[in-house]
């Protein structure tokens, strides 16, 4: 036989092998050793991985969280805060982040690139208004942070969207819906604009919708499958004030002032919403109605604003001549519209897929191919507005990015066109969206 040590042939009732001392008999085979080896590693890992998931960590409130705490692993909960941003390099995203809130204070998490693939292909790319149940490394800095290591570790919960349509979120008040609360709605991509942030892109001109860099940069929500057709999107509301209300102005019911409007006389008001029913730019004044009850505002320029339009109002409530009006005249009043958007989630589903067709632009948000003559345009600040004549009319075109014009633009060249019939001032135009399949060809 041979020595199962050595290899040499030996005897075959040898108990120890002359030549390597092994001891024959009792000798455990290799084949076996490999087998008791490779099942150590298994359980081993298997019970790092429990004892790495499941190792008991509570949850901690996040401001007890503190420099104690540094480089240690946690385990929080929360809903997110703020909607994910992403830092891109030329090889790619970096990291993704999203903010949350458990009511004691806010935390950012952060995903880096190792895990960002995996963080799309398995959805645990968040939106505004989600539950999060999350363990990672905590790190203490000017901002609180957590490292996720594993994506198994990051939990989300979506909640339940409440469907609603375009016209009654863009006409709702400020006490209607709640912060972050989610919605569904169905609609066309009438306009899209860029920001550093991401992009406002507007549905039925009616509501924007803010799509987030970090979804558009790991091609989770794509502009131009966004602007093909009607489409449902999903998302979380927020009430947006272009301008923040100043805490020496009071925040006043109309009706109730104008029952005692003495009192109030020469005091810095607050009118957080109120429908314009006209407007005269010669004059400078509104007629607003808020609380029932009208008043005239005067500004210095109210020709932005539109009948049927809702402002919020901050001035000078004071007696002109006999009658009470709120003057809009120092630097901190303000006449602005505020409104509720939509802050896109990273889903979608297309309802109805349009295709460009050869056809007068006349049913609105139809997409349109036409061909004609320049007849004139003029450059915009970022974009163009052309006259273009075709088949012995004229038809308004509102390209919205210099960008999507291939070719030289001038007078008297032929042009095709692709885009979006919309209504602008109650006229039809013709609107090359940006960052869609919308274009301006010149034909050399």
């Amino acid at each position: 036989m041979k020595c199962p040590s050595c290899g040499l042939e030996i005897p075959d009732d040898t108990v120890i092998c002359p030549y390597c001392t092994a001891h024959v008999k009792k000798r455990v085979r290799i084949k076996t050793l490999y087998i008791l080896a490779l099942s150590l590693i298994i359980v081993s890992s298997v019970y790092a991985t429990l004892a790495y998931t499941n190792s008991g960590v509570g949850v901690s409130k996040i401001a007890n969280l503190s420099i104690d705490d540094n480089y240690r692993f946690v385990h929080v909960q929360g809903t997110v805060t703020g909607y994910p941003f992403a830092y891109e390099t030329p090889y790619g995203v970096s990291q993704i982040g999203f903010t949350i809130s458990d009511g004691t204070g806010q935390l950012t998490v952060k995903i880096y690139s190792n895990l960002v693939a995996q963080a799309v292909k398995e959805h645990k790319v968040p939106g505004l208004g989600d539950w999060v149940d999350v363990q990672g490394t905590f790190s203490y800095g000017t901002r609180k942070s957590l490292t996720v290591n594993d994506l198994y570790l990051l939990q989300i919960k979506h909640t339940g969207y409440s469907e609603e349509n375009v016209n009654s979120i863009a006409s709702a008040t400020p006490w209607t819906f709640k912060n972050n609360e989610p919605v569904t709605l169905k609609g066309n991509i009438t306009g899209v604009r860029q920001y550093s942030f991401g992009y406002i892109a507007t549905i039925d001109n009616r509501v924007d919708l803010l799509i987030p860099k970090a979804y558009t940069a790991l091609n989770m929500l794509n502009l131009r499958e966004l602007g093909s057709g009607v489409v449902q999107f999903y998302g979380a509301l927020l009430f947006y004030q272009p301008v923040k209300p100043s805490s020496d102005y009071t925040t006043v019911n109309l009706s109730e002032v104008m029952k005692a409007p003495e009192s109030y006389n020469r005091t810095n008001v607050h009118i957080p919403w109120a429908d314009v029913l006209a407007k005269n730019d010669t004059a400078g004044t509104l007629l607003i109605r808020a609380n029932e009850t009208n008043i005239t505002v005067y500004a210095k320029d109210v020709r932005r604003y539109r009948v049927g339009d809702h402002v919020e109002i901050q001035g000078k409530f004071v007696n002109y001549h006999g009658e009470w009006e709120i003057s809009v005249l120092r630097k901190t009043d303000f006449i602005t519209t505020p409104s509720w958007e939509v802050v896109a989630h990273p889903s979608f589903k297309v309802i109805e897929k349009k295709s460009y067709v050869n056809e007068t632009p006349e049913r609105l948000n139809s997409l349109v191919r036409i061909s004609g003559v320049v007849a004139d345009f003029r450059p915009l600040s970022s974009g163009y507005l052309i006259t273009l004549w075709s088949n012995n009319s004229s038809y308004s075109v509102y390209v919205e990015n210099v960008m999507s014009v291939s070719g030289a633009l001038n007078s008297g060249e032929k042009i095709v066109v692709k885009g979006m019939v919309t209504e602008y001032n109650g006229a039809l135009e013709i609107k090359v969206r940006a960052y869609t399949d919308d274009s301006v060809e010149v034909i050399a």
